[in-house]
C-alpha cells in the first residue's frame, strides 16, 4: 500500500519506539496528502484495515478502535486526528521484532 524509503529493521522491542517515529512520520505525510490532519469515519474504516463500514461501526460500539475518536459540533459523525492515526499504524508495522522492510535488492515477495 504505501511505498516508504526509509530501510527499518527492528532488532528488539527497546529499539521501537525510535524506529518508530521515522514510520509513523512517513505514514502521516501521505495521509496528509490523501485525507488531510483529521480523517472522518467514511475514511478512517479504511486506513484501520476494517473490511467494512459495518466493521468499522461493530468496532465501534465494541470499543475496540484503537485511535482516539471525537466529534466535532454541528458536524456528523467521528473524526480521529491523522497523526494519531500514523502513529498506531507504525507501532502496529513494528511491534513484532522480526518484522522488516525490504532491503535494498531484496524481492518484495507481496
Amino acid at each position: 500500500m504505501y511505498a516508504y524509503s526509509k530501510r527499518l529493521h527492528v532488532t528488539g522491542r527497546n529499539m521501537q519506539t525510535n524506529v518508530t517515529e521515522p514510520l509513523a512520520q512517513e505514514i502521516r505525510d501521505d495521509l496528509i496528502r490523501l485525507y488531510g490532519p483529521l480523517l472522518t469515519s467514511r475514511d478512517l474504516w479504511k486506513v484501520l484495515g476494517y473490511a467494512s463500514p459495518g466493521a468499522y461501526r461493530q468496532a465501534r460500539l465494541r470499543k475496540r478502535v484503537s485511535v482516539p475518536e471525537f466529534e466535532i459540533e454541528g458536524r456528523s459523525g467521528h473524526f480521529a486526528l491523522t497523526i494519531d492515526v500514523a502513529r498506531w499504524l507504525a507501532k502496529q508495522r513494528m511491534s513484532n521484532p522480526q518484522t522488516h522492510l525490504p532491503e535494498e535488492g531484496e524481492k518484495d515477495m507481496t
